[in-house]
């Protein structure tokens, strides 16, 4: 079985600053099960949602970082590297690497890779800033914790389909209200990456043996 490999997501146009870069550990096997939903989560192992699900992050075999459209999911995922852009499609991976951006509708985010990791770990986010036990909480916690707070709310995207945060007083919804339609618009990365990275996009044309 290849190593897992750590990882950070960088949500590049979070609801709040407290969303913006989450730790997670990608591997080949249902224990490190991670998958990009469209209410902005990145849902681990079985966790519930009833937001769509438009891509899997994996590890392959030759333990590159991967992420794939299972049968089942909506189009509208895409990766970008430099001026390439590859649409996801089903049952077809593309290897992801570090600052790549991945985005589907309604969410853009900067993949960062860190190496090898020790084994499965539950995603949580990085709380700049934070202390006490908030600064270490799981990731579904801390999205229960800022919604039952009224801390942050989704607005309707428009435009570029970036969320923005908002003041406890303007606020009619929060982060658990329903998530944007699969129609949404896919954000663009909001930065150009360095010219140097020119390699292409490369999508592999078999999904991974490997079980979900």
């Amino acid at each position: 079985m290849p190593n897992p490999v750590a990882l950070c997501i960088e949500d590049c146009y979070p609801a709040h600053e407290g969303l913006r870069f989450l730790r997670c550990v990608a591997g080949s096997g249902p224990e490190f099960r991670l998958l990009l939903a469209s209410d902005g989560r990145v849902l681990w192992r079985d966790e519930p949602c009833e937001a769509p699900v438009f891509c899997r992050l994996f590890v392959t075999g030759d333990e590159r970082l991967g992420v794939i459209r299972d049968p089942g999911m909506p189009s509208g995922a895409r990766v970008t590297r430099a001026s390439r852009r590859v649409e996801l499609e089903t049952g077809r991976p593309v290897i992801l690497v570090d600052g790549d951006y991945l985005a589907h509708p309604g969410r853009c985010y900067r993949i960062h890779l860190h190496g090898a990791a020790a084994g499965a770990a539950e995603p949580r986010y990085l709380q700049p800033g934070a202390s006490g036990t908030a600064a270490d909480e799981p990731a579904r916690h801390t999205w229960a914790r800022l919604a039952a707070a009224g801390v942050i709310a989704v607005t309707t995207l428009a435009g570029a389909g970036c969320p923005r945060e908002q003041n406890v007083n303007e606020q009619s919804r929060v982060l658990t209200a329903a998530p944007p339609p699969v129609t949404a618009p896919v954000p663009e990365p909001p930065v150009t990456e360095p010219e140097k990275k020119t390699e292409p996009i490369e999508t592999r044309f078999h999904p991974p043996d490997v079980a979900n």
